[in-house]
């Protein structure tokens, strides 16, 4: 069975190019340097999933021309993670009814507060986004995936991140929003196809991962390949990505990965 993978968007909270900021034109001329909020998109024979709902959600969506989702994923609840769930809308019309939506207690909470028009008992206005809420207390099963979910360190609100196994091999890691990847993570998601993680600049953040962490969290992984997202305007795509070690690669938007 296949397994694939779109980088949505491979952008910080603010997205590159940021607003209000001059840049160099050969910054601009390359397109991978235009990141919108960072969030993936997972296929295989009998599952269709998003992670994440970014501000940039539609977008992405036509883009990528997603026109089925069998579930959403959500990490944490911060803006640049979540504005874009009343865009399922259009997912529950085309589905004929509700979307399942995974999340934490504490995600799914912050989900109802800032969602309220969408996460309620009753009945939904015809049109409006109606969600299946499913809250994540350990591993769970989407088709012919095995989803592991991982508690991550990420400023005082913590992000879930996420393993996705088919047919007992871990296939990918996506580890985004994180200060750090806590050694039973590193143990749980070792040797991992695909690990996707936080190196949101190369300079130290108090509650991302900079290029240097992340790329220690990588060696102890140990995965066969590792891409970086959540990436800021202080990265200039391919001048950085020449700096990297083999087997680490900066992420881009609409950028694909496909495994058997």
């Amino acid at each position: 069975m296949g397994f694939e993978f779109t980088f949505l968007g491979t952008g910080t909270s603010q997205g590159v190019p940021i607003i209000g900021k001059e840049y160099p034109e050969e910054f601009l001329a390359n397109p991978k340097n235009h990141r919108t909020r960072s969030s993936i998109h997972v296929v295989t024979d009998e599952i269709k999933l998003v992670v994440d709902t970014t501000p940039d959600f539609r977008t992405q969506c036509l883009r990528e021309e997603i026109r089925w989702l069998d579930a959403v994923l959500v990490t944490h609840a911060h803006t640049d993670h979540i504005m874009g769930m009343d865009d399922c809308r259009r997912f529950s019309e085309i589905r004929k009814g509700p979307l399942p939506v995974y999340a934490s207690e504490l995600t799914m909470s912050h989900l109802r507060r800032v969602h309220a028009h969408a996460f309620h008992d009753g009945e939904h206005p015809k049109g409006y986004f109606v969600p299946e809420e499913h809250v994540i207390e350990g591993p769970f099963e989407l088709g012919d995936l095995k989803i592991y979910p991982m508690e991550l360190p990420h400023g005082n609100m913590g992000s879930t991140g996420f393993l996705f196994e088919q047919n007992g091999i871990k296939k990918l890691a996506y580890l985004t929003d994180a200060k750090t990847v806590p050694d039973e993570v590193i143990e749980a998601v070792g040797r991992v196809e695909i690990a996707v993680l936080d190196a949101l600049r190369p300079h130290e953040h108090w509650t991302h991962m900079s290029t240097g962490e992340a790329l220690e969290a990588a060696k102890k992984i140990g995965a066969e390949r590792t891409f970086l997202t959540h990436l800021t305007h202080y990265y200039d795509h391919d001048i950085d990505q020449a700096k990297l070690p083999e087997g680490i690669r900066l992420a881009w938007d609409g950028l694909k990965i496909s495994l058997k």
